[in-house]
């Protein structure tokens, strides 16, 4: 099929916390986004995305970065020690 995936890895515990976390921070940062962009209604737009994105890429880049760090380390095959 042209949409099929192949299943990865499931996520540990660790990296459903991070998933949970980062979550609710892009949650808070729309709210907190709307909040300062509804003060100037006349520049809504502007404002809103430069306040969102100023925060969002942050997290995002914080956010992959602690999925990938709390990744379960495993062994490699076909290396002896």
């Amino acid at each position: 099929m042209l949409f099929e995936r192949t299943p990865g890895p499931e996520l540990n515990g660790r990296q459903r916390l991070a998933v949970i976390l980062m979550d609710v921070a892009m949650l808070a940062e729309v709210t907190l986004s709307v909040y300062l962009a509804s003060k100037q209604p006349d520049d809504f737009t502007p404002v809103f995305m430069k306040v969102f994105f100023s925060m969002l890429i942050p997290t995002l880049a914080i956010g992959i970065y602690a999925i990938r760090r709390y990744r379960d380390r495993t062994p490699e095959t076909g290396v002896e020690a």
